[in-house]
């Protein structure tokens, strides 16, 4: 039975009955099995939810896009379930965690073959270190990555540099994002960051940390990633189903008319400065810092939006107008951020609809805000953004937050987000 069939009127009610009875058994459930955890990244949605909806809105072997991907959760859930699956992220660590999360056993035909590369990765590492070569590692310029020798010890420093040589030079691809995956989740606890901030900062109390056996850290980090790639591998059971693309949601690279469901969860106005968060791995393992800070301005959600941005066209979000201009008249810089937010994911927005078959759905999870004392009812906004572009606005569900295990304020710009609001949109 198709998916458009499936979503009757009664069929629709039983998605409503269904949620509220997994929004009683999440809190006991368990949220890290398969590939999920792979790697630390901060906001992550649990994986039940994107699997509650793709299991309602979508069949077998259609194709699940999350243009947003984050740490992977959406894809993750679609390759289980037999889904192929399409994601990118403009965040390299979160293209990087994405691609390892759903790549079955690194890229290696078997589980035997996938832990023979991974002995043979570590015997290299082991060789390496103990050779005087450790001293011919070049340093990075201050010009690639500031502060390098305050944010790690320089031996450190080195041993990591090595590694990520070593890993470079895996032949596939699979395997070498497998092994960089485990550098990275290493670099925060080897670093002199104080292990207790969400971003990188130094404790001046203590700016020279523990000295980490750099070789222990990065086994035990490859053996935990091999554990849970192999229970992820063992889960499904086709091997081409899914790609994972570093790349920009609002040139979604899919062509028109090609997915039955978008399911994405999109980042707030002041958001989380996700490249801020993964800073030390993004400039160790994948760029210099010229260009990273360029990767930062384009980020949805991003703060780092110049006073001199002029305010252009409000098509397709005019409803949000007189808000923005409330903001704009107490803070400048905080109208353009919000604006250029607004814009963007109807840009998004656009996208999702250009890459939905007819009767497709979009799903997305958001949160409410506050900026400068003016609420957005962010979940309202994406409902008319929805609206705008052409779709037709089916059903919101609501989460309450009932246990707060972190901080829910977004930033110090924002205020704490109370419940997550699950807006279902289809194409027309």
């Amino acid at each position: 039975m198709s998916a458009q069939l499936m979503l009757g009127f009664d069929k629709v009610d039983n998605v409503e009955r269904d949620f509220v009875g997994l929004l009683q058994t999440v809190p006991n459930s368990r949220t890290s099995y398969a590939t999920h955890a792979l790697h630390y990244y901060p906001a992550k949605f649990i994986p039940q939810f994107p699997s509650f909806f793709i299991q309602y809105f979508s069949k077998k072997e259609d194709l699940v896009v999350d243009p947003m991907c984050g740490a992977g959760t959406t894809l993750i859930e679609s390759a289980i379930k037999g889904r192929r699956f399409w994601g990118c992220d403009i965040d390299p660590v979160a293209g990087l965690i994405s691609r390892v999360a759903t790549t079955p056993f690194a890229d290696c035909n078997t589980k035997e073959e996938f832990e023979h590369k991974v002995k043979g990765l570590l015997l290299k590492v082991w060789k390496e270190l103990k050779k005087p070569s450790l001293n011919k590692v070049v340093i990075p310029s201050e010009k690639d990555f500031p502060n390098a020798l305050l944010w790690f010890r320089e031996e450190v420093l080195r041993e990591l540099l090595l590694i990520r040589d070593i890993v470079l030079k895996e032949e596939e691809k699979g395997f070498r994002d497998f092994g960089l995956l485990a550098l990275s989740s290493i670099v925060r606890e080897v670093s002199n960051a104080d292990p207790r901030d969400i971003f990188p900062q130094r404790d001046l109390r203590n700016p020279i940390r523990e000295r980490k056996d750099i070789l222990k850290e990065f086994e035990n980090s490859v053996w935990g990633k091999y554990e849970k790639v192999s229970s992820f591998s063992q889960r499904i059971k086709s091997r081409k189903f899914g790609e994972v693309r570093c790349a920009d949601a609002r040139e979604i690279e899919l062509e028109d008319n090609s997915a039955e469901l978008v399911f994405t969860s999109p980042p707030y106005a002041y958001a989380i400065d996700y490249a801020r968060v993964q800073q030390l791995s993004t400039l160790l393992l994948c760029m210099g810092n010229e260009e990273f800070r360029e990767y930062r301005r384009k980020y949805v959600g991003t703060d780092r939006v110049s006073l001199k941005t002029e305010i252009g066209s409000y098509e397709g979000i005019e409803f949000a107008k007189n808000e923005i201009q409330k903001v704009l008249e107490v803070d400048k810089k905080c109208g353009l951020v919000l604006y250029q937010y607004f814009r963007d994911m109807y840009d998004i927005t656009q996208e999702c609809y250009r890459i939905l078959k007819p009767n497709g759905y979009l799903i997305y999870v958001v949160g409410n805000s506050t900026v400068k004392k003016t609420c957005f009812q962010t979940s309202e906004v994406f409902k008319r953004i929805c609206e705008s572009v052409g779709f037709e606005v089916e059903r919101s569900f609501e989460r309450p937050y009932y246990v707060y295990r972190m901080s829910r304020k977004r930033n110090v710009q924002s205020n704490t987000v109370k419940s997550d609001f699950f807006i279902v949109a289809k194409k027309g």
